[in-house]
């Protein structure tokens, strides 16, 4: 399987990963719910919206055909920077919260989202480096092509038909 393979199969398992912690972790009641507590249908629904908005803006950065110029630049990564900062804070959390709901150590919730938004980082890079549609670069003069020289052509002496005076050709003068 090739690179580009990969960086999909890390995007899949990256946000299937975020999205299942980030549900998950509706579901830990807070300290003192009362029995039977569950999260309201919202807390669920938003909690899929990160993982969802940043995988759809990294789709749209690497799959559109960015004209060159420093607006277009300032469009594309000034969109995709904020969605992608509060997903992984927010994520980050998520996934946080619930390693340690689980029990884990303190080390073990902080470096372990971490592994999560790492394959998501770099699967997205991977994607963007292999896209087809990469910003062109800008070209410098042409490269001169080497000289070559004509085929030289077989000398035809030229010689003017006899005309009359008005110009035309006389009767007799094969052309």
């Amino acid at each position: 399987m090739n690179g580009r393979i990969w960086a999909y199969i890390g995007t899949a398992v990256g946000g299937v990963a975020s999205l299942a912690a980030n549900i998950a972790h509706c579901y830990v009641p807070p300290a003192g719910a009362p029995a039977g507590w569950s999260p309201e249908f919202g807390a669920v629904v938003s909690a899929t919206f990160w993982p969802v908005a940043l995988f759809i803006a990294v789709e749209i950065l690497a799959r559109t055909a960015w004209p060159a110029g420093g607006w277009w630049k300032l469009a594309r990564f000034g969109g995709l920077l904020p969605v992608a900062l509060v997903a992984a804070v927010v994520s980050y959390r998520h996934l946080s919260g619930l390693i340690t709901h689980y029990g884990e150590d303190r080390l073990t919730a902080i470096a372990g989202p971490a592994a999560v938004d790492g394959l998501m980082i770099m699967a997205a890079a991977a994607l963007l480096a292999s896209g087809k549609h990469r910003e062109p670069a800008l070209a410098g003069p042409p490269a001169a092509e080497p000289a070559q020289s004509a085929p030289a052509l077989a000398a035809v002496p030229l010689t003017e038909l006899p005309r009359a005076i008005n110009g035309a050709i006389p009767s007799g003068v094969v052309r």
